[in-house]
């Protein structure tokens, strides 16, 4: 039999602390008869400490709570989920009805490392900065890093539209939107549109409890780790998780916790963890969680504690400036397991050869923007280079297949001397389509 308390002692915010419970566990549901749900979100003693997802606008101390034994759970239904919105509770937010189908945790445990299967696949994105110099695998967790001044937004669209996987029909895209100011809301959902049959958003807007918004990742994880074990290759894309660090931070702050570096919680490291570590590839016939999650950095600064530890937790980074991937700060780690084996037999040399000759050519831009006069053959070969790089590779908004964007870095090498190139010979005579 459950027990129903009546006794809420304090009421901060949107923590609710309830007197002389026992028998409960972190993270359990509660239920605020009549008015919504909270989670347990600390245990003193015999007080339990709440946080009430629906805010605590109307709460009375007298108001009936009941533990439900069970953690915070949403319905899940692998097709009745797609081209469909959700808030931050797993409530429907594009006025359909309510998903019937099972429970499953929100927050549930991440797969045992050990356990996971390494190299198996890649995502395509169409984007030859990242299909061609960072592919991501499946299974990968990688930040978008967001520079000032920098409209991302239009970039998330084109992933979301263009991701695939190579060979597979079984993709969704699982999406979720942190904070979401009105417009860019209207946009995403214009986005969803374009692609329902296998998306899905979690949806929380700027005005809306930074409480639903923790939850946003959490959400987008769990569908989309049901959906991988239902054999599809899932690709879950987040925008903004300083959103989610700051949202974070103003909860923690309630729930009095001391601040720790920035005012952020001195648990920011393993909470950003227990999110990114939910991207698993399952092998088999089962499927694939991969996770790219936008991080805004503020002031270009990547050593910003949020950038600084989310590079800690993924396999690379991804910096967009002025439209397009910064290709020198650029890195996918785990590329390494894929390229050449999966991927054609040239797509690693000649990938390294085009960002070794962009790196050589940004050197003498430098030394010409120093005064210096470049008149050498070669050299003025890598600044013309430098250009084409430029102006055909690096910018996002592209959709190429890998071959065509790998013929692309053959056609750009040809504006170098073979001679410079250090790609071995026989792949050379094979793919070189310059003079020589």
């Amino acid at each position: 039999m459950k027990i129903v308390y009546c006794d809420i002692v304090n009421i901060d915010g949107p923590i609710l602390q309830v007197r002389g419970v026992t028998g409960v566990s972190m993270g359990e549901e509660a239920l605020l008869e009549g008015f919504g749900r909270a989670k347990v979100v600390k245990i003193q003693g015999d007080t339990v400490f709440m946080q009430s997802l629906e805010g605590s606008m109307g709460v009375r101390t007298t108001q009936r709570t009941r533990f439900t034994g069970h953690p915070f759970e949403v319905a899940f239904d692998a097709a009745g989920i797609m081209g469909r919105v959700f808030n931050g509770i797993g409530r429907p937010r594009d006025g359909r009805p309510e998903i019937e189908g099972a429970s499953v945790p929100v927050e549930g445990a991440v797969v045992n490392p050990a356990r996971r299967a390494m190299g198996q696949g890649y995502i395509e994105t169409g984007i030859p900065a990242i299909d061609g110099a960072n592919t991501i695998v499946r299974g990968q967790k990688i930040p978008i890093y967001k520079l000032p001044g920098e409209d991302i937004n239009g970039i998330v669209a084109r992933i979301i539209r263009q991701a695939r996987v190579a060979g597979q029909g079984q993709f969704s895209v699982v999406f979720g939107g942190l904070g979401l100011l009105n417009d860019e809301y209207i946009f995403f959902r214009e986005v969803l549109e374009d692609a329902a049959e296998r998306t899905v958003m979690v949806v929380n807007l700027g005005n809306e409890s930074p409480i639903e918004r923790l939850n946003v990742p959490h959400i987008c994880c769990s569908f989309a780790e049901q959906l991988a074990l239902a054999g599809q290759h899932v690709l879950v894309v987040m925008t903004d998780m300083l959103r989610y660090a700051d949202s974070l931070m103003e909860v923690s702050n309630a729930q009095g916790k001391i601040p720790s570096r920035d005012g952020y919680p001195g648990d920011l490291y393993s909470r950003l963890a227990r999110i990114y570590e939910r991207a698993v590839n399952f092998g088999g016939e089962r499927g694939s969680v991969t996770i790219i999650g936008v991080n805004s950095v503020p002031d270009n600064d990547l050593s910003h504690i949020v950038a600084n530890l989310t590079g800690y937790i993924t396999e690379g980074q991804l910096p967009v400036e002025r439209g397009r991937f910064d290709i020198m700060k650029c890195l996918s780690r785990l590329k390494g397991l894929v390229v050449g084996k999966e991927t054609r037999a040239d797509h690693g040399p000649i990938m390294d050869a085009c960002v070794s000759a962009y790196a050589n050519a940004l050197a003498l831009r430098e030394q010409r923007e120093m005064g210096f006069t470049i008149t050498d053959e070669v050299d003025l070969a890598y600044l013309k280079f430098a250009d084409e790089y430029e102006r055909r590779f690096l910018p996002a908004g592209q959709d190429l297949p890998l071959d065509r964007t790998l013929d692309l870095g053959w056609e750009l090498a040809s504006l170098l001397p073979k001679r410079v190139l250090r790609i071995k010979k026989e792949m050379l005579e094979k793919h070189w389509k310059g003079k020589g």
